[in-house]
């Protein structure tokens, strides 16, 4: 990779800021397998314990409830707590009505399924948090007990008490933010495309044959992940300013799509005469990316707003302004065609990597966000 150092030798503070804080972040996400595993054994040991308690007839709804509550965050697990009693209740509501309407036994149980499960299923296209809504549907139609609406109180008790201990125990063991994880995620994906961007320029330059296969995946890992995180926040109006998460999601995705056309570009070292001409300011325009990508990261770990200060200085500038020295003397003339449109290429991947700069900047310094969970 493209070294990033001062004269002398000298690391820029922010490199060891950034790395810093990349390897907190890091170490943040790599507990989350172990945290929703805890969770999910505590919330199955709460709602069969209970469900014993209560002396439920079948617990097992009350334990399956609570192993699939249990998200990546608690805003995601409140959500999906309360969408699945919501779906389980309208759900038992449809098949109440539909048996009530149609009856059971026979062609009757037939016509009561197809219209219950049609019924639930037009809601769950419309609205597909209330798609578990079908369970209950099914289950009370084909397996009805004696007592049709005691049965599906039990059903729907057992429910909601599956979802209580599933939020319950998101809440108490390792509690885990929605938007803090998506923000620890958006700064390894910004890590992430900085190292690409180093390693594609330094395989331009210096003919290095570096793989960036894995540091595509990790982008695209931790872009998902954030992808996710985001989906699961909690809205809190009035408490406090924040990065837009979103509008900087879809900014870091379009930034790795350049830095994907930077990649392409690296397949083939620049001629010795251009590299030679482009190598100081395409080092110096690195080195601007990797800084800037690391002020937007200590903003996201911050959970604070760009300063309006810290601004762009140009990268794509100096490369463009190299390359056009080069046409105007001629010296692109006197190589091949694919290696003057490579040369080309690489001016136009810094001035589009200039224009991600540049929404990102926006979206960093943002205005006013609600607080998310």
């Amino acid at each position: 990779m493209i070294p990033s150092q001062a004269p002398g030798n000298l690391p820029h503070p922010w490199s060891s800021r950034f790395r810093q804080f990349c390897g907190q972040c890091l170490e943040a996400t790599q507990w989350d397998p172990f945290r929703l595993s805890v969770q999910t054994i505590l919330a199955v040991l709460i709602s069969y314990s209970l469900a014993q308690w209560l002396r439920l007839p079948e617990p097992s709804w009350a334990v399956f409830s609570a192993l699939y509550v249990i998200q990546g965050s608690i805003g995601g697990t409140l959500t999906a707590a309360k969408d699945r009693v919501l779906g389980a209740v309208l759900g038992a509501l449809i098949a109440l009505f539909c048996v009530y309407l149609i009856g059971l036994g026979g062609w009757r149980t037939i016509l009561s399924l197809l219209a219950g499960i049609g019924t639930m299923s037009f809601i769950a296209g419309v609205m597909p948090r209330f798609s578990y809504g079908l369970v209950p549907v099914a289950i009370l139609i084909v397996a009805p007990d004696m007592e049709l609406i005691e049965d599906a109180l039990l059903k729907i008790a057992a429910i909601a008490l599956g979802a209580t201990a599933g939020a319950a125990a998101s809440v108490l063991i390792l509690p885990r933010h929605a938007r803090r994880s998506a923000e620890q995620h958006l700064a390894q994906a910004l890590a992430g495309c900085s190292a690409l961007l180093s390693t594609c320029m330094e395989k331009s330059l210096n003919q290095d044959s570096a793989d960036l296969q894995k540091e595509h995946e990790r982008i695209a890992r931790e872009l998902t992940a954030a992808g996710a995180m985001v989906q699961q926040t909690l809205r809190r109006p009035g408490q406090g300013e924040y990065i837009p998460l979103m509008p900087l999601l879809k900014h870091t995705e379009r930034m790795w799509y350049t830095l994907a056309m930077a990649d392409r570009l690296s397949a083939c070292p620049l001629p010795k005469d251009a590299s030679d001409r482009l190598v100081e300011p395409v080092q110096n325009a690195t080195r601007e990316v990797e800084q800037f990508l690391c002020e937007v990261g200590q903003a996201l770990v911050g959970r604070k707003l760009l300063t309006p200060s810290t601004g762009i200085r140009s990268p794509a500038c100096d490369v463009a302004s190299a390359v056009e020295s080069m046409r105007l003397e001629g010296l692109l003339d006197r190589l091949r065609r694919e290696e003057a449109e490579q040369v080309f290429g690489l001016s136009l991947t810094w001035q589009q990597l200039r224009r991600n700069m540049d929404d990102i900047l926006k979206t960093a310094r943002g205005t006013s966000e609600e607080r998310t969970a």
